[in-house]
């Protein structure tokens, strides 16, 4: 049993409580298959959100929080285009920090797709050109879909949820 009297502090305890969890949090993520990638981004080219879901992560978000990542993304982004000391720069494409990766890819049309996963999680890019698949075969294909307006296509959702779930297995196996 824990005794907070141990400890110096009710902050170093509370940091080795945020820990425990933390690790708690990766166990049951590794031993049930639960996904290192946290949320998945669609912003459009003017940087409104479009598509927003949320795998399972730590902290969920409300509505508002998540239109205020999706433009704050947007707007780096951007800047970090004009800010490249590279011609042709396309603007960032990984943001590493200690709690969380996100990784970006930008179609031809300005469309941004960008999912917020565990640290060091490989083959996120190719996951995004293939939710970039998806986007053109099941939402543009989509006769009712107007361009630039919020995904709401069962066909996309489903699949993109057999992807993600075949990515998550792919990652636990390495």
């Amino acid at each position: 049993m824990l005794s907070i009297s141990r400890y110096s502090s009710v902050v170093e305890f509370e940091h080795l409580v945020q820990s425990v969890v933390k690790w708690d949090f990766r166990f049951w993520q590794k031993a049930f298959g639960m996904a290192a990638i946290y949320s998945l981004y669609i912003i459009n080219k003017s940087g409104g959100l479009i598509y927003y879901k949320d795998y399972g992560s730590a902290g969920r978000m409300d509505t508002n929080d998540t239109l205020r990542v999706a433009s704050l993304w947007h707007s780096m982004h951007a800047i970090s285009q004009q800010l490249s000391p590279v011609s042709g720069c396309s603007g960032i494409e990984l943001l590493q920090a200690d709690t969380f990766d996100l990784h970006c890819f930008q179609s031809l049309t300005g469309t941004k797709f960008f999912a917020v996963c565990e640290p060091g999680t490989q083959q996120i890019e190719s996951l995004l050109k293939y939710v970039y698949e998806l986007y053109t075969d099941y939402v543009l294909k989509n006769p009712f879909y107007e361009i630039e307006m919020p995904i709401r296509c069962e066909l996309f959702d489903m699949n993109l949820t057999q992807s993600v779930q075949k990515d998550r297995v792919a990652l636990l196996g390495q």
